[in-house]
């Protein structure tokens, strides 16, 4: 997600968890690690709190909802999402070096990164363990243990495209080499939140497959908009340079190197793969040039195309209010 994903209050992009989830998560996890937690769970609950937009926690409760499952089998679960999500998080700012998270400093920064890696494996087994209590709260024990299965298989698509993303820095690629890894990076961390939820939910092969291909395309569109932020003014809660600090060739980027003159793409080419001029001169040049290339209306474009696709995904599962809650998520401007 790189987050793909990573998905505050202060920031222009509309809070996604309603009150009702919202509330139940966030009175889950204090229970969970109260304020003045030490050791392990100290960094545990400084990933966790404050909250962010708790995407994962309402997919899965809504997904679950939505194939005629009940809440309190998945709420746990909820508290799984978040924490496996957060633990990856935490992890993928030390790779990309960002000081921030959350509009807070980083966890690797306050408690420095060795401590920060144990604390993101710390989440990731705390989620494991959350997602176990789902049979005591009532969820079948087959349930669980597919939705254990789900959960891991999702975590391997995020961290194979990770590797992936990594391997694609300092150059271009194309516009569909990119949208295929983010589809597993951040396509995949909303599966693992609609496919465990579904799954909890005893979902049949239609609905399941139905929120696969809806999670999927959310999940693009949703890292799109995430891409977006470095360029159009929107405050994302971590450094808006950090893309172009790492080289990562994102959406808007690629999309302005497809339209401009071979000089100007060989001017973006040279940007990604610089790594001595300071950071701020290399963000203000590619902000130019993606701007100047329409990169930033073209990816708002692909993103739309993305999010209808999602709706449309949606449509073989009975029409509920959870069923409409879930497609909120694909209109422009709520989340994308």
């Amino acid at each position: 997600m790189t987050d793909n994903v990573d998905f505050i209050a202060d920031i222009d992009v509309p809070q996604v968890a309603d009150a009702e989830v919202a509330a139940l998560v966030r009175a889950e996890v204090e229970y969970r690690w109260p304020n003045g937690v030490s050791g392990l769970d100290e960094v545990v609950r400084y990933g966790l709190v404050p909250f962010g937009k708790m995407m994962g926690p309402w997919l899965v409760i809504r997904s679950s909802l939505a194939v005629g499952g009940d809440l309190a089998p998945a709420l746990p679960a909820a508290v799984a999402l978040e924490c496996v999500q957060v633990g990856a998080m935490m992890h993928d700012d030390i790779i990309d070096r960002d000081g921030e998270r959350r509009s807070k400093t980083a966890a690797h920064t306050v408690f420095g990164e060795p401590t920060a890696i144990v604390g993101g494996d710390g989440l990731f087994f705390h989620g494991f363990a959350a997602l176990s209590e789902c049979e005591e709260a009532g969820a079948p024990a087959a349930r669980v243990a597919r939705a254990l299965a789900v959960l891991s298989r999702a975590g391997l698509r995020i961290g194979s495209a990770a590797l992936q993303e990594i391997r694609m820095s300092r150059s271009v690629c194309s516009v569909e080499t990119y949208l295929d890894m983010i589809r597993d990076k951040s396509g995949a961390l909303l599966w693992m939140a609609c496919g465990v939820g579904a799954t909890l939910g005893g979902a049949d092969d239609t609905a399941f497959n139905a929120l696969s291909r809806y999670s999927d395309q959310l999940g693009i569109a949703y890292q799109i908009r995430d891409d977006l932020m470095a360029y159009d003014g929107t405050r994302a809660g971590k450094p808006n340079v950090s893309d172009v600090r790492n080289g990562r060739p994102t959406l808007p980027v690629l999309l302005a190197h497809e339209r401009a003159p071979r000089e100007q793409q060989r001017r973006i080419e040279r940007l990604l793969a610089d790594t001595a001029s300071s950071v701020e001169e290399r963000y203000e040049a590619m902000s130019e040039l993606v701007n100047a290339f329409d990169g930033v209306q073209a990816a708002r474009e692909v993103s739309h195309r993305h999010v209808r696709s999602a709706e449309e995904a949606l449509e073989c599962l009975p029409p509920t209010e959870h069923r409409n809650a879930l497609a909120e998520l694909t209109v422009p401007g709520r989340l994308v």
